[in-house]
């Protein structure tokens, strides 16, 4: 995940090629390559697989278009969870990250997803990867020592789709407190205002809190 989340910033694998893109026509980054050890809030550990969260459910429902919140596991510093996503119109590419060549990606008029705690912290993301972890990378190859950000922290891991379907895997740091987190979904440019489903944040943290590394 952290190798992909690199090459949706524009940086290879091979020390020598990694670079941001807003390096290529300037100064080369002081670090070179990826930080040593990803931070929590980049997504799950390696060693883990998860504990399973029973979350599958209806986000909206339109005569042509359909959303909802598939598979929810739980990590010992975060959780997954899936957006199926279901159309009767073609779905841009570049809404979804996905444009053509020679395009960018337009993440303002794809689906958005945001996240609501119960003691009041949120946040929003989109079709893109983890912003905190690009800011981490950003300031870690500008020879800086991030700061920890404030959580929740949404990115989403990786998916795919075609012209009517796409599916996509989020993650959120860190475990939320007891009581709801809220999962809403807005989409404007195809006339989806906000909507959104509660999963049991207990649940969650519970499940969180018993992942264990594979390697005991």
């Amino acid at each position: 995940m952290w190798h992909a989340t690199l090459q949706g910033l524009g940086i290879g694998r091979h020390p020598q090629i990694a670079e941001l893109r807003a390096y290529r026509k300037g100064p080369r980054p002081l670090r070179e390559g990826p930080p040593p050890n990803p931070p929590a809030w980049g997504g799950p550990p390696d060693d883990e697989v998860g504990v399973a969260v029973g979350a599958r459910m209806v986000i909206a429902s339109q005569p042509r278009l359909f959303i909802a919140l598939t598979d929810c596991v739980a990590y010992s510093n975060g959780f997954t969870f899936g957006i199926a996503v279901r159309s009767k119109d073609t779905i841009r590419g570049e809404w979804m990250g996905f444009p053509a060549p020679g395009k960018e990606p337009d993440w303002e008029a794809g689906i958005q997803i945001g996240i609501r705690f119960s003691d009041g912290r949120d946040t929003r993301g989109g079709q893109g990867p983890n912003p905190a972890l690009m800011d981490y990378y950003r300031e870690w190859s500008e020879g800086k020592d991030p700061a920890e950000p404030t959580g929740p922290v949404i990115g989403q891991m990786g998916g795919g789709g075609s012209d009517n379907r796409y599916d996509f895997t989020y993650f959120v740091w860190p475990l939320p407190p007891d009581g709801p987190v809220t999962i809403t979904c807005k989409w404007p440019a195809r006339g989806l205002q906000t909507a959104g489903k509660e999963l049991n944040g207990t649940a969650i943290r519970t499940a969180g809190l018993k992942s264990r590394s594979v390697w005991g």
